[in-house]
């Protein structure tokens, strides 16, 4: 599903030089892992969809639109970072409630608008196609060429190296 490269099984979960995804990142979850925000995404951007009274910004075939998909999961995904805290903190006032609102949710909805191909989806009908993305020919020669010109590695700064 994703072509990140795999990490070994020596290498500790728990290790601070590893990056990982997070559980919002599509392109890297498992069935599993996609099911479950799946679940929790729709029912989110019901309530989102409700409470806001977004029908006709955000209408019912959403999730047929990939890049809205992924526009809402980080809308989520920061309502749950501004909404959500310890427990201890409950009673707290919290400014990240409004910054979530003027910072996320709105430009977010305007831009879904934007790069959202709405306009031609009906009520009953979702008209929202996903068309190829080619890359012009030549990639790999170009590649090779930019990185043949790299200066050779100076130092031992680990700049640039896994």
């Amino acid at each position: 599903m994703n072509d990140h490269p795999a990490q070994s099984d020596s290498e500790s979960e728990s290790s601070p030089s590893k990056l990982w995804p997070c559980r919002y990142s599509w392109r890297d979850l498992d069935q599993d892992g996609a099911a479950e925000l799946w679940t929790e995404l729709i029912d989110w951007v019901d309530w989102l969809r409700h409470r806001y009274q977004l029908g006709s910004r955000v209408p019912a075939c959403w999730y047929r639109h990939g890049a809205v998909v992924e526009e809402l999961t980080a809308l989520m995904a920061a309502h749950i970072a501004a909404y959500w805290c310890e427990r201890d903190a409950v009673d707290l006032p919290r400014e990240d409630l409004t910054a979530w609102h003027t910072q996320w949710l709105w430009p977010v909805i305007e831009r879904v608008t934007r790069i959202s191909d709405f306009s031609a989806c009906r009520p009953h009908h979702c008209r929202s196609q996903t068309h190829p993305q080619p890359v012009h020919a030549g990639l790999d020669d170009y590649l090779a060429e930019q990185i043949s010109a790299q200066s050779p590695h100076i130092g031992d700064s680990g700049i640039g190296r896994r």
